[in-house]
């Protein structure tokens, strides 16, 4: 044969083989450097608005300064309210408080939750690698830290939360490998938890006492491997016992505070994955994206770690889903919230197959080749339905703070320290495309001028700061509800300087009608008003 001919024939697969595996490393780098890219894009959505539409955010930074006031003896409701320290919302509001005397409220607390959505990611991504999860299942961690929780503004649980996830790591870790030191380790990192957020503290602690569960058959290892749980579940005892004697509400008839609700109805099957990106219907829009995140470890071929315990957080997310109440204790949300641990939790439970690898690195069978295309395909899809989501979550901050802009020039035309009631008739946000993002915003003149304003959080048990015995307003949440029904005598009307109203038109005739004192409108702008109470008789 001719040597010419025959080198054309035997080509040295060599530079072949080299082409694919540069190609393989460049498919396994892009992905990754998306994946930083986004999540500190991600980091970016709390700075957009000076005052974001998240519910209950105000009122948290309410707390904080109010706690600040409180302890430098300078508050003028020293009289009405009273620190409580054996709270677990501690850690949240110890962090912010430091971080008062350099920055803005605002600026504080969208800084620890910048820092704790960083954290919760990099947790996730941590325990998927102790796990030796598929590294491609780390985009599951990032959507759910701008769902329910996030447009509720339940500060205290999202600072918690990175913390419940080290402590599911601690706890796996421990029962793995039972020892002294870790069980000691596990109760002091439970205890920290405990006084960050009860609901994560009980969430995490069901899943450490699930590992155990799974890992241990014998009675005398189930129990020695329990024993660091035990004064965990002490100290929860200690606090209910606690909460009975010093809660505000206790002996009070309030109508209008719930204590139980079970809240079950066909609706509940899809809620969590609609929580995942949102708190209204308007987030089902992304229920495929949520889909597609389900289907990508089975369309990937991964398959179910051989560590069993794996198992144990989805299993505990199901069990919120389907058996938590809506409200109990009169603490509202209780499992909808839990979706920030959905996708992380069923991203726990895989592994990719061991095959991936040689296929990244050239296999060049055809059905190797639609599997590597199928999967950069199913990876893409992720990419962009990620970014997709956090533009659309950009989009409507930036709306909202120009809806919300008015809100400045009213609290330009307060005093500082003066008490204030807080009335919106239309809670709604079209720019944010919200129900109740207007809920709680009047209480940033209580975080920000030092005021106070009704409805406040203090009313409730788990708050640093509560009204001390017989200072509850007189019927503490009814207006919060409805306040059309608001009366100038029956709700101490003459004890408010200032009125903030948010309503689309004008108030009802003679709203504040009364005979103690004018009230006169001061500013209005837009949907907000700004009342003040004068020449009181």
């Amino acid at each position: 044969m001719d040597p010419l001919v025959q080198t054309d024939v035997n080509v040295d697969p060599a530079p072949a083989r080299a082409k694919f595996a540069r190609a393989g490393q460049l498919a396994a780098i892009l992905p990754r450097v998306l994946f930083i890219v986004t999540v500190l894009y991600g980091g970016v959505l709390f700075w957009i608005a000076p005052r974001p539409p998240l519910v209950d955010l105000p009122q948290h930074a309410a707390q904080v300064m109010l706690l600040r006031d409180l302890l430098a003896h300078t508050s003028p409701w020293q009289n009405l309210v009273q620190i409580n320290l054996f709270t677990p919302y501690l850690v949240g509001y110890g962090l912010a408080l430091p971080l008062t005397y350099l920055m803005p409220i605002g600026a504080a607390l969208k800084c620890l939750l910048t820092l704790a959505y960083f954290a919760f990611v990099l947790s996730c991504v941590g325990f998927r690698w102790h796990l030796r999860g598929d590294a491609r299942l780390d985009w599951l961690f990032a959507p759910g830290c701008f769902g329910f929780a996030f447009e509720w503004g339940f500060y205290t649980f999202l600072i918690a939360a990175p913390l419940g996830i080290l402590f599911i790591w601690l706890a796996h870790t421990y029962a793995t490998a039972q020892s002294v030191k870790k069980g000691f380790g596990v109760f002091l990192a439970g205890t920290v938890l405990f006084f960050c957020h009860g609901l994560v503290f009980a969430f995490a602690c069901a899943i450490g006492v699930g590992f155990v569960f799974a890992r241990y058959k014998s009675v005398t290892r189930l129990v020695l491997a329990l024993a660091p749980f035990v004064p965990l579940g002490l100290l929860c005892i200690a606090y209910v016992l606690a909460s009975r004697a010093t809660d505000p509400l206790l002996g009070h008839a309030v109508p209008d505070v719930v204590a139980f609700k079970w809240g079950w109805n066909w609706h509940r099957l899809l809620a969590l994955p609609v929580y995942v990106a949102g708190m209204s219907k308007d987030a089902a829009r992304f229920l495929p994206l949520v889909a597609l995140m389900f289907a990508a470890p089975w369309l990937w071929r991964d398959r179910i770690n051989a560590d069993r315990m794996v198992i144990v957080p989805m299993l505990a997310v199901t069990v919120v889903w389907f058996v938590v109440p809506d409200v109990a204790l009169k603490t509202g949300y209780l499992y909808h919230r839990f979706a920030l641990f959905l996708l992380p939790a069923y991203a726990f439970m895989f592994c990719a197959r061991q095959s991936r690898a040689s296929e990244i690195h050239g296999a060049s069978s055809s059905s190797s080749t639609v599997g590597r295309f199928r999967g950069f395909g199913v990876q893409a899809a992720i990419i962009a339905g990620c970014w997709i989501f956090l533009t659309d979550q950009t989009i409507r901050l930036h709306r909202f703070a120009v809806e919300n802009a008015p809100l400045d020039r009213l609290l330009a035309q307060t005093e500082q320290g003066q008490r204030a009631l807080n009335l919106v008739f239309d809670r709604a946000s079209p720019a944010y495309r919200s129900i109740t993002a207007y809920m709680h915003q009047s209480l940033w003149y209580q975080a920000e001028q030092h005021g106070f304003v009704d409805f406040n959080f203090a009313t409730f048990l788990p708050q640093i700061v509560r009204f001390k015995p017989g200072m509850l307003p007189p019927e503490p949440p009814r207006l919060e509800g409805d306040p059309s029904r608001f009366e100038w005598k029956k709700d101490n009307g003459h004890s408010y300087r200032y009125f903030f109203v948010h309503k689309n038109g004008p108030l009802p005739a003679n709203f504040f009608a009364n005979s103690e004192c004018n009230v006169v409108l001061v500013t209005h702008e837009a949907d907000w008003s700004l009342y003040e109470r004068r020449n009181c008789r």
